[in-house]
Order: C-alpha cells, then structure tokens, then sequence
C-alpha cells in the first residue's frame, strides 16, 4: 500500500473552527483521505482552539509573528529544511502574512507552494501589492474561491492565467436528520413570522444597515416579516437603528453561534447585503438549507446566485433595490420555494464537502508528480 503524501497546510492563526476561511480549512483537513494524504498545520501563532486538541491532525508553531523580523525567516527557513526532510513536498498556505513569508522560503527548500486567495482584495495597499508581486513569483498555483477572486488576483498581484485555480467553497451535507431547536427562533414560528436570515459578522463592509432598513420599511406591507442576524460582532448601532426605524421587535440579533444550520432550518429567506464578497460561505449555507438567496451582485455572488433561477441579485448599497426583491419573494411564496429547492439540489451538486475534497486532491496531485515548474 502507498505511503501518504505528506501536505504541509500554513496559516497565520487558527482560533475559530467555525469561522470562514479557517472553517474551510478545518473542513478540508477533516475531508481529505486518510490513505493518500497526511495532513499537518503550521501556524505562526498558538491558540486555546489548537491547544485543545480538536483540530484533526497535528500541528506545528512558528512562534514568531513579525514579518520584518530577521528571527521569523531564519526559524521559517530551518523549519522548512526539517520538512522537507521529513517528506513533505507540498505546502497549502492561507493567510496574507504566510502568503507573503513561506513561498519563497519553500522553494529555497524544494517544496511546492499553493497561495489562497479567499476575497476580492479590499486589504491591498500599494506596498503590499509590490510585495505579494514579488513573492508570488515563488508560488506555484494560485488558489481562488471564484473566478472573481481568481480575475482581481491575476489583475493586481500579476499571477499569470495558467498559474490560477478556482475550487469553490463547499458546506457539510445535512444528514436528514432534525436539527435541535432553538427556541428563539422557535418562538418566532408559532407567531406566524417570516424570516430572512442574515449570517455575518458585524462589520462595515458587510453592510447590516442595508437589512435593517429594508426590513423596517416593508412593515406596513409584510408586518409578519423578521430579519435575524447570526454572527459576532457591537450590534448596538444597528439595534438603534432597528428602534429608530420602529423595527426593533422585527430585528433579532443572535451572534456568534455553532449552531448555524439549526438556526437556518426556521429561515424563509437568506440575505447578503455585502458590498465584497470573494465567495460567501453564507450563501451556499443558504442554498444547503433550501433557502432562496437576495445577494448584493458582487465578487462571487453571482456565480453561485442566477438571479430568477435561485435567488435574487441587487447593486451593493440599494436599499430600494433590496425591497424590491425582497418583495417579490414574500408575494409569492410559491415561486420562493421553487428557487430554494433549486438551491438545495445545487448546493448537493456543487457545494459538497466530498466535492471540496476531491477537487484538492487532484490539485495536490497533479503538483506533486508533475515537473518542477521554471521560475
């Protein structure tokens, strides 16, 4: 039997199992096969999360954080040599710190590099830019999200088109089994409300506002209709928003939780109102729970929602625009159906962790075992 290839996955920090793109990875790591890959994680950082114990595979810490630290690329590099020697002739790395430090580090080594792109670059800044250029030169795929991300990384970081990849993000399959329930929102169904789920952290760039206010104005024409936003964050500006508007008993805010999916299971709709998205982990949480989608028609929004197919797209800050749709969805709740049942089919389809894996994998083998590209 073949021994497993070792996979060297890099990240700057691993708190949060649940969150994005460390989510992602965890659900990546748990998914691989046993028999072909033996995963390990290097993080510059520690945390009480890997410190527990549940991360599904051992881990490694750099312990140094600053990139300008002479310190940081001595240990990287001597660290990177032990791997090397142990086998390990792949790194997967996320993160923008490791993205910029460990390519061209492992290549000094002799061990390849994929670079992950997650977003439509809203953190660049031109010395930035100039760095991720040059170092980039060293990685030997690009990894993006969507074709979105995959076309605002080869325009700004200049990775040529035959050094891009896209594999979408992918969600856990539901078991079919009923989800425990949460009381909340359990409360709200029996009081006959509709709700429109909103699954983000509290962040400017995720646009909250936007919900609230849509949600306030079509009271009068839906005054069964509820808004409930899932995610960490200060809601106090918003829920003084939702008073001001006369909403504040429509607008629920649950933060961070665990239990996302139980909590989409009493959805009527899903919402994004972001003004940058690469490819929302929320959406395709949405269409696996068989909601139909509102989404702002940014990043990789619209390659995962066809607007009248499976969900409705509006421009980015659009209150008006957002009613609309949101008002053409809670007319017709047959027509709403149709497009969330479209979305669960899709999301099975596209979205699957088995899907996310072995898209991965035949990445990762395809880099192994073909030559050592030029640089």
């Amino acid at each position: 039997m073949p021994t497993p290839e070792k996979i060297l996955f890099v990240i700057d920090h691993f708190r949060d199992p649940y969150a994005g793109a460390e989510g992602q990875l965890f659900q990546l790591v748990s998914h691989l096969d046993p028999s072909r890959y033996l995963p390990h994680l290097l993080v510059f950082s520690d945390s009480a999360y890997l410190s527990s114990g549940q991360f599904p595979c051992d881990y490694t810490v750099v312990g140094q954080q600053r990139l300008r630290s002479p310190a940081l690329w001595v240990r990287l590099v001597i660290m990177a040599r032990s791997f090397r020697k142990q086998g390990f002739r792949l790194a997967h790395i996320m993160f923008n710190d490791a993205s910029i430090i460990c390519p061209p580090v492992f290549s000094l080594v002799g061990i390849k590099s994929i670079i992950t792109r997650l977003d439509m670059g809203y953190w660049y800044t031109p010395g930035l830019l100039r760095t991720l250029r040059l170092t980039g030169r060293f990685a030997d795929i690009a990894l993006a999200n969507s074709q979105a991300v995959a076309q605002v990384t080869h325009m700004q970081e200049r990775i040529p088109q035959e050094r891009l990849h896209v594999i979408y993000n992918g969600v856990a399959d539901s078991d079919g089994t009923a989800p425990d329930p949460v009381a909340e929102l359990e409360h709200l169904k029996q009081q006959g409300a509709t709700i429109a789920m909103l699954v983000a952290n509290i962040r400017p760039i995720k646009r909250i506002q936007d919900a609230v206010q849509a949600v306030a104005n079509l009271g009068k024409a839906f005054p069964d209709l509820h808004l409930v936003v899932i995610g960490g964050g200060d809601s106090a500006a918003l829920e003084q928003q939702a008073e001001s508007a006369g909403a504040r008993q429509r607008v629920h805010f649950m933060g961070s939780r665990n239990d996302v999916p139980a909590c989409l299971h009493y959805g009527d709709i899903g919402l994004i109102c972001s003004e940058s998205e690469g490819f929302s982990n929320s959406i395709i949480e949405y269409m696996q729970q068989g909601l139909p989608v509102v989404c702002t028609a940014v990043g990789g929004n619209p390659e995962a929602i066809q607007h009248g197919e499976n969900g409705l797209l509006y421009e980015v800050g659009d209150v008006a625009g957002l009613e609309a749709q949101l008002t053409n969805l809670l007319s017709d709740p047959e027509w709403r159906q149709t497009l969330g049942e479209r979305c669960r089919l899709q999301a099975k389809e596209r979205y699957s962790l088995a899907q996310l894996a072995a898209n991965h994998q035949a990445l990762y083998d395809r880099l192994i075992h073909e030559g050592q590209r030029g640089k």
